[in-house]
C-alpha cells in the first residue's frame, strides 16, 4: 500500500465523498412525501425509492469489492462518484416511478463501490492504534450528511421540488470526483490473493456474526427512519420545515456518535462501545410512542437516535479489519452490504406496517425497530464468545 506523510487532509477528503453519498442515501426519508404526491403513488410505494436502493447497493457492495479490490483506491473512488452524480442527474429527469426507480440503482451501485473503498483506503493510510479515528473521519462523512446535507435537502425539496434535490446531488457528485482526483495520493493495497481466497472470510463465523449484528440493527433504525415523516406527523403537521429541523437534530448528534465511537473504540476496545450504542439505540425506538407526539420529546428522541445509531459504525469496521486486514476492502464492503441490507429490510417491513397497522402504525413502527435492534446484543456477544475461545489472543489486538 502507499502511505504519506501529509495525510492529515486525506481523510477529511475521503469523508467528502462519503458526505455525498450520506446525503443521498438518507435525504430520501425527508423528500418521500413530496415523490409521493409528484408521482402519485402512495407513501408505501415511494418507499421504494429507499429500499430498492439499499437492496442494490447491498448486492453490489461484495460483489464490487471482490472485483476491484486489486485496483488503484483513486481510480475506484473518482469512477464511483462521477457514475453517482450521472444517476442522480438521471433521477432528477425521471418521468415516473419506474425510471426513478432505475435511476436508483444506478446511483446505489456507485455508492456501493465508494464506500468500502474509502473505508478501506482510511485503514491502509493509517497506523494500527490510530485505525478507529481514521474510520470515524471517513464515516462523519455520512454523519455531517445528516447534519448539513439531508435537512438541506428536505428544504430545497419543501421550496423547490424534490428534483431540485437530486440536481444538487449530483453536482455534489462532481465536485467529489474532482476533489478526490486531485487531492487523494495513490493507494494500492498488499496484492490481492485469488477471488477464492478473498472470500475465504466470508466462511469464518466471527465475520457472519458481525454483519449480521450490523444488519439486525440496521433494519430496526430504518423500519422506522424510512417512516420518519409519519411517525412525527404529530409535530410537524406534514410541514417539510419542521421536519428538516428535526433531522437537523438527528444530524448534529450523528456527528458526535460518530467521532466519540471511534475514540471509544481506540480506548475502551469494540465490543463494550458497540454494546452501549445499540442499547441506546434499541431504547430510544422503543420510547417513540412515548416521545413523538410533543415537540420537545420528538427533538430529544432524534438527538438521541442519532448519536447512538452513527456510534455503532467505528466499532464494527474496526472489529471486521482486526479479523482479516489483507481482506479488507471486502470485509468494510461486507459491512457496508449489511447496512445497506438493513436499510432495505428496514423499509420493506415498515411499508408492510405502514399498509397494515393503521392508525396504531406509526407507533409499532418505532417499537417493532427497537426489538430488532435490541435483538442485534444477542449476536454482538456471540462474536465475542467466538474469539474468546477460538482465537484469545486475538482479542486483545482487535478490541
Amino acid at each position: 500500500m502507499t502511505r504519506t506523510q501529509n495525510r492529515l487532509p486525506v481523510l477529511p477528503l475521503l469523508a467528502v465523498g462519503a458526505f455525498a453519498i450520506g446525503t443521498d442515501t438518507f435525504v430520501v426519508a425527508g423528500v418521500l412525501p413530496e415523490v409521493a404526491t409528484d408521482l402519485r403513488v402512495s407513501p408505501a410505494d415511494a418507499g421504494w425509492i429507499s429500499t430498492l436502493f439499499a437492496l442494490t447497493y447491498a448486492v453490489f457492495a461484495p460483489v464490487l469489492g471482490a472485483l476491484t479490490g486489486a485496483w488503484e483506491r483513486r481510480v475506484v473512488l473518482v469512477v464511483s462518484l462521477t457514475g453517482f452524480a450521472v444517476g442522480n442527474a438521471a433521477s432528477a429527469l425521471a418521468p415516473g416511478l419506474g425510471s426513478l426507480l432505475a435511476a436508483r440503482v444506478l446511483t446505489a451501485a456507485c455508492a456501493a463501490l465508494y464506500v468500502p473503498a474509502a473505508s478501506a483506503s482510511a485503514g491502509a493510510l493509517s497506523a494500527p492504534e490510530q485505525r478507529g479515528r481514521a474510520l470515524a473521519v471517513v464515516l462523519g462523512g455520512l454523519s455531517a450528511a445528516t447534519v448539513a446535507g439531508v435537512p438541506f435537502g428536505t428544504w430545497v425539496a419543501a421550496d423547490l421540488g424534490w428534483r431540485s434535490t437530486f440536481w444538487l446531488l449530483s453536482a455534489l457528485g462532481l465536485l467529489c470526483a474532482a476533489a478526490v482526483a486531485l487531492g487523494l495520493p495513490q493507494v494500492r493495497l498488499p496484492a490481492a490473493p485469488g477471488l477464492a481466497a478473498r472470500l475465504a472470510p466470508v466462511r469464518d463465523p466471527r465475520v457472519l456474526l458481525t454483519v449480521g449484528t450490523t444488519l439486525l440493527f440496521m433494519t430496526g433504525g430504518y423500519l422506522a427512519l424510512t417512516y420518519i415523516g409519519l411517525i412525527l406527523d404529530p409535530v410537524t403537521d406534514g410541514d417539510g420545515s419542521d421536519l428538516a429541523l428535526l433531522l437537523l437534530a438527528f444530524g448534529v448528534t450523528a456527528i458526535a456518535g460518530t467521532v466519540l465511537g471511534g475514540r471509544a473504540t481506540d480506548r475502551y476496545g469494540a465490543s463494550p462501545v458497540l454494546a452501549v450504542s445499540v442499547a441506546g439505540l434499541a431504547a430510544v425506538l422503543v420510547t417513540l410512542p412515548l416521545t413523538r407526539s410533543t415537540a420537545m420529546g420528538a427533538v430529544v428522541a432524534m438527538a438521541l437516535w442519532g448519536l447512538a445509531a452513527m456510534a455503532t459504525q467505528p466499532p464494527q469496521q474496526h472489529r471486521l479489519f482486526g479479523i482479516a486486514p489483507t481482506s479488507g476492502p471486502l470485509l468494510l464492503s461486507l459491512n457496508s452490504s449489511a447496512t445497506f441490507l438493513g436499510i432495505s429490510l428496514g423499509g420493506f417491513l415498515g411499508g408492510q406496517v405502514v399498509r397494515t397497522g393503521g392508525t396504531h402504525a406509526p407507533d409499532t413502527l418505532g417499537v417493532a425497530g427497537g426489538c430488532l435492534a435490541a435483538l442485534s446484543l444477542v449476536t454482538a456477544f456471540a462474536v465475542a464468545r467466538v474469539r474468546t475461545r477460538e482465537e484469545p489472543a486475538l482479542v486483545a489486538d482487535t478490541r
